[in-house]
């Protein structure tokens, strides 16, 4: 037993707390003053900052930080880009277009028929679809890069694909480089249109995924 005390002895010690609204006009005043109170009787290391209090926030820093979102790149603040802020990103997820078709006025695209084209035009089919992460939820419009150009998607996001709008991009085919965010496409726009954050497309990619580093 004497033996198994000294394996299970505390080496240190850190005192920790998460700041909720770092990233909101709330602040952190009060939950830091009483982090301080409590922690002004011992002499142990303190950790803070997230992402959002280590940016605006320079008293929070203590001894460790723990930054998140912004590792990857991406702002922690809704009104503040990450370029702004000196960011750059270090996830991109990336397709290609698998098909292309040639649309006539009144032809719907996709479950639902949520996209009618009033005129004809060309669409991309990309390889990337709610399966792979992609959010469902995303609406026409939502902004996507094809051979570095800017478009946007058409109709609802299926399993295993979505569109591509292809009007203005004569040059695009069967083949074209695709990003669905990150690398010339901030991933905090995507998730705006999609009415979510970028941390849920972060975290919502799925294992099928292949990941270069």
């Amino acid at each position: 037993m004497e033996q198994l005390r000294h394996h299970r002895a505390v080496r240190s010690v850190t005192l920790m707390t998460h700041f909720a609204n770092a990233d909101e006009a709330r602040g952190i005043a009060e939950p830091l003053a009483l982090f301080n109170d409590f922690a002004a009787s011992y002499r142990v290391a303190r950790s803070l900052a997230n992402s959002a209090a280590l940016l605006r926030y320079p008293e929070t820093h203590g001894d460790w930080v723990r930054p998140g979102l912004m590792l990857y790149g991406a702002s922690p603040f809704a009104e503040v880009s990450a370029q702004q802020l000196g960011l750059q990103p270090a996830m991109t997820l990336r397709s290609r277009i698998i098909a292309v078709q040639e649309l006539r006025a009144g032809d719907e695209v996709g479950y639902g028929a949520l996209f009618r084209a009033e005129r004809k035009m060309r669409v991309g089919v990309v390889a990337c679809g709610y399966a792979d992460g992609y959010p469902r939820h995303a609406p026409t419009g939502t902004p996507l890069l094809v051979e570095g150009q800017m478009t946007q998607t058409l109709g609802r996001i299926s399993m295993d694909m979505l569109h591509a709008d292809l009007s203005k991009l004569p040059q695009a085919g069967v083949g074209s480089a695709t990003t669905l965010w990150g690398e010339g496409l901030p991933i905090e726009d995507v998730a705006r249109a999609a009415g979510t954050v970028s941390y849920e497309l972060m975290c919502a990619l799925t294992a099928r995924v292949p990941v270069i580093v």
